[in-house]
């Protein structure tokens, strides 16, 4: 667990009020990605979905390592 000992009390929600659009996200990425595919992007879309499994399964192998 991070543990930010640093920002002053209050810091994390003055952040997210100055810039909302950073913390929000209005869209899923299978949502997303299906927009794509309806609009013929079909290789990039599936570009994008192998990249996103790669990450995952190196950020799952990463965790596994570190317990």
């Amino acid at each position: 667990m991070t543990v930010d000992n640093e920002s002053p009390p209050g810091a994390w929600k003055e952040e997210m009020e100055r810039m909302p659009w950073k913390f929000q996200q209005e869209f899923k990425v299978n949502t997303v990605l299906s927009q794509m595919r309806l609009r013929g992007m079909l290789k990039e879309a599936d570009i994008i979905t192998q990249e996103i499994q790669t990450l995952k399964a190196e950020l799952e192998a990463l965790r596994g390592n570190r317990g």
